[in-house]
């Protein structure tokens, strides 16, 4: 009797098993169907925000980390076993040097083995069919273009929203309802938030040679220190910029030495090019000063034809614009004044903002002082242009270049010390065209093939479409260069124009990266240990 009992007991135990089981997997897949779903990053179309397949580089010159698109790596790699390609070496820059002379030189060999997936993220599905996807939401969906299998899913920053004219001017998204005078669209703010995520950095004085005699003899010329330029600092190798005195002095970036535009060291491998001078910006130090109240700085900023002036001391901080031609002497053209006191201990984070058309001054992460103005986007490209004229824009937006940024730091009234002092740029989309193709697959005419770059014809967005544009504006399949939707995206949405996203082929808004890219167990070796550190939220 005992042991039939025992036999019954386990066969019981194993159905129950297998049924809890199958319940577990069908309350999995219910969950994956309509809550949250895992993704790969594929592309680097989101890089730095979101990786695709990706190499991880440290510089042995200064010890900054960073990523570096796989994808040519790989192509390289495939071509020499095929034998249709010779080997070659990748010439590997450190971007807080600039790109003038590169730092490591590594052939496809040494390279391959070690190329990373992508990020895996997850995405909420329930979210949109419960409320409206925001302007910024990072986004998953399907590309109408080829929307077949897994691999068609698209990750992208939703930039453009359903009825509404929408133009990108100089990098940045201006919008409005339609029928807005192309005059009257305005510039579209991200959050603080999303804002702080996207920065990309252009240079941080915490990385620094570590030997500038032997990189002297690499790039054969001499090193001539951080881009920031100023008699009477020491801008010594401890990694803290000292200046001891209470007399005026300044510090002015060197554009020559390190530009300040939209390149970004993930595209290293690819042939990127124009790169476009950016001249939204964070500055940003910790700042010690010796007598805090005494202090005064002031951040001049020259870009689209006027000067952008921070200034903070004696218990003020004073924003103003005034254009570059007019007398210093007059009013400024905007101006406002906020009652600020500096931290008593006289050391804190110091951080100017000109941002979408909006300037702000941020001392410990707190705002203490903000001024917005309003161009339109023609307003905004004439004054971005500089000596360029509009109607060369209008030809062809993708070779009208603006004019470059100009930095000017003054500090007065006591001895100070700054540490992390950092240079860090907004997002720039940029203008784009489709190249050779006017028409789609049946001979329809494609209304525009610089869609949202024509300052004479705003994009227009109707019913339930979106516009989807990557952080990587340079190495991004934004869908302003797409054609006409597939058939059967056409069929299932009903929709068939050209460049847009419609709302039945959006997934959903990703969440997080659960699962980053993993490392390696030994310098150059397969990626196999998951990278929790960089396990992160997504803004």
């Amino acid at each position: 009797m005992s042991n039939v009992a025992d036999q019954s007991s386990g066969g019981t135990s194993i159905t129950e098993t297998l049924q809890s089981l199958l319940v577990a997997f069908v309350i999995a897949m219910t969950f994956r169907g309509f809550f949250v779903e895992g993704f790969v990053i594929p592309t680097g179309s989101m890089a730095p925000t979101l990786m695709g397949a990706h190499l991880r580089f440290r510089s042995p010159e200064t010890g900054y980390e960073f990523p570096i698109d796989a994808g040519p790596v790989v192509e390289s790699a495939r071509a020499v076993a095929a034998g249709v390609a010779p080997a070659r070496l990748w010439r590997i820059y450190d971007p807080m040097l600039g790109f003038s002379g590169p730092v490591a030189s590594e052939a496809t060999a040494a390279l391959a083995p070690q190329a990373r997936m992508g990020d895996r993220v997850l995405v909420l599905k329930f979210l949109y069919p419960l409320s409206e996807p925001g302007r910024w939401d990072v986004v998953v969906f399907k590309n109408p273009t080829d929307p077949v299998g897994d691999t068609q899913n698209y990750i992208k920053r939703l930039v453009g929203l359903p009825e509404e004219e929408l133009l990108l001017a100089d990098g940045d998204v201006f919008a409005g309802p339609p029928g807005t005078a192309v005059e009257d669209l305005e510039v579209q703010r991200k959050p603080e938030y999303i804002q702080r995520s996207v920065w990309q950095p252009v240079h941080d004085s915490d990385f620094i040679p570590v030997n500038p005699m032997r990189l002297a003899q690499e790039w054969r010329r001499p090193y001539e220190g951080p881009p920031w330029r100023g008699a009477g600092w020491d801008l010594g190798g401890d990694r803290v910029w000292r200046r001891g005195k209470v007399d005026p002095s300044v510090l002015e970036w060197d554009w020559d030495a390190l530009p300040i535009d939209d390149r970004v060291a993930y595209n290293m491998f690819r042939p990127v090019q124009p790169f476009y001078p950016v001249s939204d910006l964070r500055v940003a130090a910790a700042v010690e000063a010796d007598a805090p109240r005494d202090l005064v700085t002031s951040l001049g900023l020259g870009a689209r034809s006027h000067l952008f002036l921070f200034e903070l001391g004696e218990g003020k901080a004073r924003l103003s614009i005034r254009h570059v031609e007019e007398d210093p002497a007059s009013p400024p053209l905007l101006t406002k004044e906020f009652e600020v006191e500096l931290p008593d201990s006289g050391a804190f984070d110091l951080e100017f903002w000109h941002v979408d058309q909006a300037m702000s001054i941020w001392i410990d992460g707190e705002e203490v002082a903000r001024l917005e103005y309003a161009w339109g986007p023609i307003e905004r490209l004439d004054a971005a242009l500089f000596a360029r004229t509009l109607e060369q824009y209008e030809r062809d937006p993708v070779t009208a270049i603006p004019a470059p940024p100009r930095l000017e730091w003054r500090f007065a009234g006591s001895p100070l010390a700054m540490r992390r002092v950092r240079v860090d740029r907004d997002l720039y989309y940029r203008p784009m065209r489709m190249q050779g193709l006017d028409r789609g697959p049946d001979g329809r005419e494609l209304p525009d093939l610089g869609f949202g770059c024509d300052p004479r014809a705003p994009a227009v967005l109707g019913p339930d479409q979106f516009l989807m544009l990557g952080d990587n504006s340079a190495a991004s399949r934004d869908s302003r260069v797409w054609g006409f939707p597939h058939p059967l995206a056409a069929i299932r949405t009903g929709e068939d124009a050209p460049f847009v996203v419609p709302r039945p082929l959006m997934l959903g808004k990703a969440w997080c990266v659960y699962f980053p890219a993993p490392l390696p167990f030994k310098p150059g070796g397969p990626a196999v240990i998951p990278d929790f550190g960089r396990v992160r939220f997504i803004r």
